[in-house]
């Protein structure tokens, strides 16, 4: 089947999902005997309430985990040279199967990572301002989510700002590239508008607390806090 057929975007939108949705946080704990991280702290899978629950160290593969499940299926996508709008359309595919995994009730995590993951394969320099915002507001007042919520709407930003080179040439039978692509697709954009949109929804509790001013810092915090994760 070819790329344009849309039985075999259906198939790999769907590989996407299941892909993101391997529910890596709570995987983690329990395989290093914690037990359920859906149990303790935020009751979120993601790296944070991970490492609240089982320490950095499983926080820090939980996040490299979560990370690959994104990168991976928009990665071979990109390899496959498939238009940009189909890879952000994979992008938002496993960004969903990670907030909606099937494997936990439709209850996953934020998409925080597995965004990131499937943002660095589609265009890594897009990225920058984005953790660049996330590790400044991290750094001043401790709030994870806040980092995440305002990283994830400066994304499709950058995704429609940040270009590459892409044309491609041939010269004596070798391919080069040359030249400055084109604007993204709207219909890209509108897809990464969607998935920074659905990082920002799974926060609302986080921005209720926030507004309230009783969100649980990162450092800091009892480990049974509900936080970001």
């Amino acid at each position: 089947m070819s790329s344009s057929d849309p039985t075999f975007l259906i198939l790999a939108c769907l590989a996407a999902f299941a892909c993101g949705s391997i529910p890596f946080g709570l995987l983690v704990v329990k395989l290093a005997g914690k037990g359920d991280v859906r149990a303790h702290g935020s009751g979120n899978i993601g790296a944070t309430n991970v490492s609240r629950v089982g320490g950095k160290g499983l926080g820090i593969v939980t996040l490299l985990l979560d990370i690959a499940k994104g990168f991976l299926p928009v990665f071979l996508a990109r390899q496959a040279d498939w238009p940009l709008d189909m890879q952000a359309a994979i992008a938002l595919c496993a960004t969903a199967g990670h907030v909606f995994t099937p494997w936990l009730k439709f209850r996953g995590g934020k998409g925080v990572a597995t965004a990131l993951g499937a943002a660095l394969a589609y265009r890594a320099f897009a990225v920058l301002p984005s953790l660049g915002l996330f590790i400044l507001l991290v750094a001043l007042t401790r709030f994870v989510s806040l980092g995440s919520i305002v990283g994830a709407l400066t994304l499709p930003v950058s995704m429609g700002w940040v270009r590459e080179t892409v044309h491609r040439t041939e010269v004596l039978g070798i391919q080069l590239q040359a030249g400055i692509r084109e604007q993204d697709p709207w219909q890209a954009i509108f897809l990464w508008v969607l998935i920074a949109l659905l990082v920002v929804a799974k926060h609302h509790e986080n921005i209720a607390r926030l507004l309230k001013g009783t969100e649980s810092p990162l450092w800091g915090a009892k480990k049974d806090e509900g936080t970001h994760a």
